[in-house]
């Protein structure tokens, strides 16, 4: 009877790991840390099963060199760091732990289910941020050697659009937020996928670096090698502290360094500091005579995982970059077109080859001027989506046609077109509306309900860094499904519960418990 779970400890980059079994099993790891000389302690310990120089079974200890992926709940000691976590999520400064009672009182989940320690937990135990990176002056010299266009640019000036969103960026932005949303919520909630078991974790760690040559275990298997790198059209810096002035100039001089090495021809050339919890975006405008500049001020990306709201203004400001006119869209669509795997049952993922080879930019010689651009227009509208690819093989014009309709997005085939009038009501209930949306869809001439977040049906999305991937849900109903039908009950319950329990000798004590591995108990 009984929980399992991990008590690990880091240390030097490496993880002593032991299976650990019972009801409260968090409190006295918590207890044994408060005794004086617990950190050195523990630190011998780990050093000794290093050393040891053999593999033990789980119940003993293994230790690790890079944090493992475990399949129960983990109390990570970091003994370098002197943070005490729970599955990744950093919770207490292990030189002021809480008292049992006040640890249970500051067990919490936050909106995306994930457990959390509570708004209001007395600050002194809360874990301690490190002291903001030292950057020295010649870190921005291209910052002040070049001319500068605007420094708090906005959106619609940098990219010379309507302040005001059009339909289709509207769906763009709303999508991307739920995809981050897919990406903040637990793991267990919502599906498999590699990388749920990092991303979370990697985001807290993020804000655990003093500067980002800290990043060297777990969180660089979902990132590149190099801080500075090209993503189509855009360069991007991975950076930290972003809402921090001298980070942010560093990284915008970067990102103008790298756009100037790369960028011969005369031109307007955007790139994107990108923090997870902060975005900035720049441009660069070269011409034969000189070379300008212009950003917008740091903008929030990451909703807080206390969100009311699963917009931020760097989603919507990366959403309409993404929509920019691009010449290279068709081709890349083809790269990317989503078709069914009957080996998957029902698992949806990216094709690894092009729809065909004439996916290149040589376009067989046919003419489509016998019809207005307008027919051919209404024409496409109706297509599939595998048929508009074909469609826009035909011709230059077919081409740019098309190239129109893949600006909106595509889930398994159904472009999405807009928003029922009301959300269903049932999203509401537990923050699902933070990381699950429903759309109006059409495939062909056929209108449907596309939900994206929730339902039986799965998309792995392949991450390029690290071979992770990302399972999504979705589903997709008539449009006259009844609002009640669109949503299962599945996605209801809580994954954490603090409850009473008691022993045959009738000692009754309070424990967190973790429901998906939670066989039984007794709730007093």
């Amino acid at each position: 009877m009984g929980n399992y779970a991990y008590e690990a400890y880091r240390h030097r980059d490496m993880y002593l790991a032991i299976l650990i079994k019972g009801y409260d099993l968090a409190t006295p790891i918590l207890q044994s840390m408060r005794q004086p000389g617990a950190i050195r302690t523990a630190q011998e310990k780990v050093l000794k099963m290093h050393e040891s120089n053999h593999r033990q079974d789980e119940w003993e200890g293994i230790v690790y060199y890079k944090r493992p992926l475990f399949s129960y709940c983990t109390y990570e000691v970091d003994l370098d760091r002197k943070i005490f976590y729970i599955d990744g999520i950093p919770f207490f400064t292990l030189e002021c732990l809480p008292s049992d009672e006040v640890f249970l009182k500051c067990l919490s989940e936050d909106h995306y289910r994930n457990v959390a320690c509570a708004v209001g937990c007395p600050p002194e135990h809360m874990y301690k941020r490190p002291a903001l990176p030292v950057v020295d002056d010649s870190e921005f010299a291209t910052y002040h050697s070049l001319v500068s266009t605007g420094t708090d640019v906005a959106l619609s000036d940098l990219l010379g659009i309507s302040d005001v969103l059009s339909p289709c960026e509207h769906i763009r932005a709303s999508l991307l937020q739920t995809m981050i949303g897919q990406c903040m919520v637990k793991k267990d909630e919502v599906g498999g996928g590699e990388i749920r078991k990092t991303v979370v974790p990697t985001m807290h760690q993020f804000g655990l670096v003093s500067n980002h040559n800290q990043l060297t275990d777990q969180e660089w298997s979902l990132l590149p090698t190099s801080r500075l790198f090209r993503r189509y059209s855009m360069v991007i810096h991975l950076a930290t502290h972003l809402d921090d002035e001298r980070c942010l100039l560093t990284s915008i001089s970067r990102l103008i360094d790298e756009i100037l090495e790369q960028k011969d021809n005369p031109g307007e050339y955007f790139g994107i500091a990108f923090s997870i919890f902060h975005c900035a975006i720049v441009k660069v405008v070269k011409d034969t005579d000189a070379t300008t500049f212009s950003h917008m001020g740091v903008l929030q990306f990451l909703p807080s995982f206390f969100a009311d709201s699963p917009s931020t203004p760097g989603i919507t400001a990366l959403a309409r970059l993404g929509y920019r006119i691009d010449s290279a869209l068709f081709a890349r669509a083809m790269q990317v077109f989503c078709v069914t795997n009957p080996k998957t049952k029902g698992r949806h993922t990216e094709a690894k080859e092009p729809l065909t080879e004439d996916a290149k930019d040589a376009l067989p010689k046919t003419s489509s001027s016998v019809l207005p651009p307008e027919l051919w227009r209404e024409i496409a509208f109706h297509l599939r989506l595998h048929d508009l690819f074909a469609f826009g093989l035909a011709s230059k014009l077919c081409r740019g046609i098309a190239s129109i309709l893949l600006r909106y997005p595509h889930i398994y085939g159904y472009r999405l077109v807009g928003f029922p009038k009301e959300q269903p009501k049932r999203l509401q209930d537990d923050y699902r509306f933070l990381r699950a949306t429903s759309f109006l869809a059409v495939q062909g001439s056929i209108p449907a309900i596309v939900m994206v977040g929730l339902g039986g049906d799965i998309i792995d999305i392949t991450s390029t860094f690290g071979g992770s991937s990302l399972d999504v849900r979705f589903s997709v109903h008539d449009v006259a499904t009844p609002e009640e039908n669109l949503i299962a009950d599945s996605d209801s319950e809580s994954a954490w519960m603090i409850v009473s329990v008691k022993d045959e000798s009738g000692y009754e004590e309070s424990i967190l418990v973790w429901l998906p591995w939670c066989k039984t108990f007794a709730v007093v």
